[in-house]
């Protein structure tokens, strides 16, 4: 179910790149060559960039593909009680962060529901916070996969050692 989820999210962010290129190309020939204002296109390539971001972040996340400075973690090498600590409290402050931006999120989506674009009436910032809100209730399950699996791992290569001995 994980890997069809992650297709489906990889294949949005495919298909909003796509609005975006189109959406900036044609503000660009709207602009130099027919010269028209075409400012829906702004808010059309920024919706775009948002669901980019926040739905192909819940990947990263599942993945382990995020930039890191390791600097701190690579002191513990080797030593798993230290590593281990590290890596409970690195996600306690994701944790903390992730469940402020849904409240967050969620607070905002209910207020500005209403609130329409004025360049584009049928987009409304709502939607936006509700984008948002999915893509983090989506790291946030990124994230509780993510922990599960190295605690597990972790524990899982000991009784495998235990056994082979």
């Amino acid at each position: 179910m994980t890997r069809r989820l992650l297709a489906l999210l990889e294949s949005i962010c495919a298909v909003c790149l796509c609005v975006l290129t189109f959406s900036v190309f044609f503000q660009i020939l709207a602009r130099m060559i027919f010269h028209i204002p075409a400012t829906w296109t702004v808010e059309i390539g920024r919706a775009m960039f948002l669901t980019i971001v926040f739905l192909g972040t819940p990947i990263l996340i599942y993945e382990d593909g995020q930039m890191a400075v390791t600097m701190i973690k690579d002191l513990f090498q080797g030593k798993r009680a230290g590593m281990l600590t590290f890596n409970i409290l690195e996600d306690i402050c994701i944790y903390f962060f992730l469940i402020t931006l849904i409240y967050g999120c969620y607070d905002r989506m209910l207020s500005e529901w209403h609130a329409a674009i004025p360049t584009v009436e049928w987009l409304t910032y709502g939607y936006l916070y509700l984008v948002m809100l999915i893509g983090a209730l989506l790291m946030l399950y990124a994230k509780v996969v993510h922990t599960k699996k190295y605690l597990t791992e972790k524990t899982g290569r000991e009784d495998e050692t235990c056994i082979k001995s």
